[in-house]
């Protein structure tokens, strides 16, 4: 074709040329550069200087499109690049092919959307410039390299090699590929990925999509570092190849950005899916690919493969959940995938027609490796001596002889437990050796720390399975939650924490230290809190007069949580602090985290100093975040944040942690986990408190039933899933059911504990109120004053555990016709209790009510209503109906009201209760007595005399079905109807 003539030239400028014809100049302008110079000239001069954004001309710079609207026409100038046909779209942005006239070249334009990012305009903006200016730095022959980055109006723009190119699924379905085929396509892509890498550029997004596969057969991979995702676990839809499907657990959880260790898990997981056909996680939603990724639950092998299987191993590492089980970096992992074993076979053949000489220097390079490897498969023989067929034995033998009826079962769920761990460790002490004396791929002085981490570890199994080997009935009861308390063994595999901490001591003193302080964690485990204690004084000690600070951080540690077990919270507290400074010392990050933590429990929670709980809390945080966000530690601080913020009254927030913390710890030891039920039962104890009974009673019976199972019935965290459940069973007013859980776990508190810890008083408090409601009210009042001499031992007067239990005290006083101790107590307690936990807590509240409650049943209304409106203040500026505080409250104040004749006013309060019943659960006897009280209010104020009757009558109904326990009640009812007139006209409803 000759060059373009004045007619077409101005038709091409117009956008009126025929398609055909089109594609004709098209084609000449491909190969022909003075009329390109030339059309780009012409385009360029119609081109406002200032990029106006009301441009609305083909040929002129087009506004930018929003990232919905059309596409932008042929000829559009961004930048200094002509847009010559849309090519493709995607969730960040839409592809063009555009002419380059400066450089006389096609490149590839992508037009990234903004709004994909789910970030305000400039944020997104900035956000998109920045990672496409890192981009350009990369250049690598497997990396699709940019040319350009700019703006155009609000969007971003980048320019690309533009590349005759497929994306990886097609290559895959094009032609059998063997695994081989496949396993070296993404052998060039992860040298890509890892130049990215060494320039600090992290992908983010790594999955098929971004794999081009060249005509040439040459990888590249694009798209660097432009997802930015909301948390996918917002996702319910099923996967079905989008992000999610390729995202670390980490990324999904949105609680870290992305790293090199996410993108070297997306890898992985392409690799896996290409070489199997499937992705490696059977998942169908986000939410369920997070549990499996957590849980390890790779699929099998489908059956056929020609994968081999030391492949495979490599792949499940770098699928590992936690991102410091995976390997160091990518190029650690892509010498894994080149460590074919078959390969070195494959090597000797060509070297057997060499000289002999070359012969005899492989031979020798291979025995020497093979001599290493071998080297490195003893890990078993040393796990031998302390869990080897002998030692099970024993440990079989001294559980049975016990004689209790758990006693197997508390064998069998050890012997679980310990087999895991152990071969754990095996294989991670196997791979440590490997990593350094195999395949070079640390050096010997990493080898040093992982392995005296490991021996720790070792260790520590060695101390409780010689404690196990002379079990006695209480060491049996306690077994399994010591077996699964044993540290973590991936922090040996996190290289930062090691090389970070201190060296350790190597003088003989300060490692008799460390096995005695392993020796007092077993007998702690074990709950032999007095032994314990007795072993770890002297180990304090001596670690002080030797100024060791980082082994002292762990002796007063472990010595604070001795403190909490045995009901010492304030030297809890001191010992904690002390714990901290030593670590902070002796750089003995974790000692620092788990002290932190401790302290927003023992701090916040126990003692009740809310404000400094949350200052140890963002310490805590910190520590971790130093850690790299250690997970289980994380979760463990979210446990006991809530902890603190159920104290608080703040239900809602306490709610959010727990509920993390569960998902956590789920995901990394299972849902039958003792740590899991622990905060199991926190979270149902918050359910309480939101009035989802029914969710709460679950969540007890699933901690009730596995630690039962786990710890026999006899131990106190059994008692303690008990008392739990037994506050459930109130809500239902089942108060024979709440007399039988109290009064097993008083006993076993008793047994377990001594007559003073403060569990004793905890499980005398339900069963105190249920011995009340039995009319049983001088044993209640006997026991309610014992809880509280205990309480007042513990806390002293002013905590707010004595102050709870004073108020329940008060309760049973008034129940028992003492009702001027009962206000003098109610009275007494109430500033205090204000100060312990601010004016505003339900706990307040209830107290207030429970001040007026006791003064209208005096029939002293006038007194009584100000503490009923008070206490209704607080309640009404809540979220929630803690407890259903307010609900009682109400009907209290209704009552009142009632008695000092304002009918109206009563009516439209007790509104409320009845409303609030037909919308969420209420016990019967509740709502049979609100629908009575607005029956009442009804009638008095000649509002609506036949609803007024219509819902007497119903609560008449329900108080029926409740029985005894709704007796008086119904007789209250019965008395009000045979009052009534007989009129022969019913006052009807009319407007207020």
């Amino acid at each position: 074709m000759a060059c373009l003539d004045e007619n077409t030239f101005v038709a091409l400028l117009m956008g009126g040329l025929p398609p055909a014809r089109a594609t004709e100049v098209d084609a000449h302008l491909d190969t022909c550069s003075a009329c390109r110079r030339m059309v780009a000239e012409a385009l360029r001069a119609q081109a406002p200087d200032d990029d106006p954004p009301e441009a609305t001309t083909a040929l002129t710079h087009a506004r930018p499109p929003s990232g919905k609207g059309p596409s932008l026409e042929r000829g559009t100038a961004v930048g200094r690049y002509l847009v010559l046909e849309r090519l493709a779209s995607g969730g960040m942005g839409v592809v063009y092919s555009a002419y380059d006239p400066e450089l006389d070249r096609r490149v590839a334009l992508k037009l990234l959307r903004v709004a994909a990012l789910g970030l305000e305009a400039e944020q997104g903006r900035a956000h998109l410039l920045h990672e496409a200016q890192a981009m350009a730095r990369v250049s690598h022959p497997h990396v699709v390299p940019v040319y350009d980055v700019g703006t155009f109006g609000p969007q971003v723009f980048l320019t690309m090699e533009l590349v005759d190119a497929r994306t990886l699924r097609p290559w895959l379905k094009d032609a059998p590929r063997t695994w081989r085929q496949v396993l070296a396509l993404f052998l060039d892509a992860g040298r890509g990925l890892a130049a990215a890498h060494a320039a600090g550029v992290v992908h983010g997004d790594f999955k098929p999509e971004n794999l081009l596969v060249g005509q040439d057969g040459r990888v590249r991979v694009t798209d660097f570092g432009l997802a930015r995702n909301a948390n996918p676990l917002d996702d319910v839809s099923p996967l079905a190849g989008g992000t999610p499907a390729y995202m670390a657990p980490e990324q999904m959880e949105a609680h870290a950005p992305a790293d090199a260790r996410s993108d070297q898990f997306a890898f992985c997981v392409t690799l896996y899916e290409a070489l199997y056909g499937e992705r490696p996680f059977a998942a169908t939603t986000p939410l369920e690919l997070l549990t499996e990724v957590r849980a390890g639950k790779v699929r099998p092998a489908p059956r056929g493969t020609h994968v081999p299987p030391w492949l495979r191993r490599v792949l499940l590492r770098g699928l590992s959940a936690s991102a410091m089980d995976r390997y160091t970096d990518l190029n650690a992992l892509l010498v894994a995938l080149q460590h074919d074993p078959a390969s070195r076979w494959k090597r000797w053949l060509p070297a057997v027609g060499g000289a002999a000489l070359l012969l005899l220097a492989v031979g020798l390079t291979h025995a020497v490796h093979a001599s290493r490897a071998r080297a490195c498969q003893r890990a078993d023989e040393a796990m031998a001596s302390v869990w080897g067929p002998e030692a099970q034995q024993t440990i079989e033998s001294a559980f049975l002889a016990t004689g209790k009826p758990f006693a197997p079962a508390a064998w069998l769920r050890v012997r679980r437990s310990l087999d895991a761990y152990t071969a754990e460790w095996a294989s991670m002490r196997t791979s440590a050796c490997e990593a350094t004396r195999v395949r070079g791929e640390q050096s010997e002085q990493v080898l040093a720390r992982r392995m005296h981490c490991l021996d720790g570890r070792l260790a520590e199994v060695a101390a409780l399975t010689q404690l196990f080997t002379r079990a006695d009935a209480g060491t049996v009861e306690l077994a399994a939650r010591a077996a699964e308390a044993l540290p973590p063994l991936g922090r040996c595999s996190d290289l930062a924490a090691l090389a970070a901490r201190e060296p350790q001591p190597t003088n003989g003193a300060s490692l008799e230290r460390a096995r005695m302080l392993v020796r007092v964690r077993a007998l702690k485990a074990a709950g032999k809190y007095t032994e314990a204690v007795a072993l770890l004084e002297p180990v304090v000690k001596a670690a002080k007069d030797a100024d060791d600070r980082h082994g002292g951080a762990d002796a007063l540690l472990l010595m604070g949580q001795l403190r909490e077990e045995t009901g010492q919270p304030r030297d809890a507290e001191t010992t904690y602090f002390n714990a901290v400074w030593n670590a902070e010392a002796g750089r003995n990050d974790v000692a620092a985290a788990r002290a932190w933590t401790r302290l927003v429990h023992a701090s916040g929670y126990v003692l009740d100093q809310h404000a400094l709980g949350h200052r140890w809390r963002e310490r805590a945080e910190a520590a971790i975040e130093r850690l790299g966000g250690d997970g289980v530690l994380r979760a463990q601080l979210q446990a006991r944040v809530g902890a603190l913020l159920f104290a608080q009254g703040r239900y809602t927030e306490a709610a959010e942690q727990q509920e993390s913390a569960l998902s956590r710890l789920e995901a990394t030891y299972g849902p039958d986990s003792l740590e899991v039920t622990d905060v199991r039962l926190e979270l149902g104890a918050t359910r309480m408190a939101q009035l989802r009974a029914d969710e709460a009673m679950r969540l007890f019976e699933q901690a009730l039933s596995t630690r039962r199972a786990a710890l026999g019935p006899s131990h106190p965290d059994v008692a303690r899933a008990q008392l739990e459940l037994a506050y459930a069973h109130w809500r239902r007013s089942d108060v024979e059911q709440v007399e039988a859980l109290a009064r097993g776990a008083l006993e076993v508190f008793e047994r377990a504990l001594g007559p003073e810890h403060p569990d004793v008083a905890s499980a005398i408090n339900p069963l105190a109120a249920a011995l009340q409601r039995m009319n049983r009210s001088d044993e209640a009042l006997r026991l309610q004053e014992r809880a509280l001499d205990i309480a007042l031992k513990v806390e002293g007067a002013d905590g707010a555990g004595a102050l709870i239990t004073s108020g329940n005290l008060a309760t049973l006083m008034a129940r028992a016709g003492r009702s001027e101790e009962a206000l003098t107590r109610f009275h007494t307690m109430l500033a205090p209790l204000e100060q312990r936990l601010g004016a505003q807590h339900p706990y307040v509240a209830q107290t207030l009510r429970a001040t007026g409650k006791l003064l209208m049943m005096d029939q002293r209304y006038t007194e009584a209503l100000p503490y009923l409106e008070r206490a209704r203040a607080i309640l009404d500026a809540r979220e929630d109906d803690a407890f259903g505080y307010r609900t009682g409250t109400l009907m209290d104040l209704g009552r009142t009201l009632l008695a000092l004749h304002r009918p109206l006013q009563a009516a439209e309060l007790l509104e409320r209760v009845v409303a609030s019943g037909a919308r969420s659960p209420q016990a019967p006897s509740e709502q049979a007595r609100a629908r009575f009280l607005l029956a009442q209010a009804l009638w008095d104020a000649k509002r609506d005399g036949p609803r007024a009757l219509q819902l007497a009558e119903e609560a008449r109904e329900s108080l029926v079905t409740l029985g005894a326990s709704g007796q008086e009640a119904l007789e209250e009812v019965d008395a009000w109807r045979a009052r009534l007139p007989r009129p022969t006209h019913i006052p009807a409803a009319r407007a207020p």
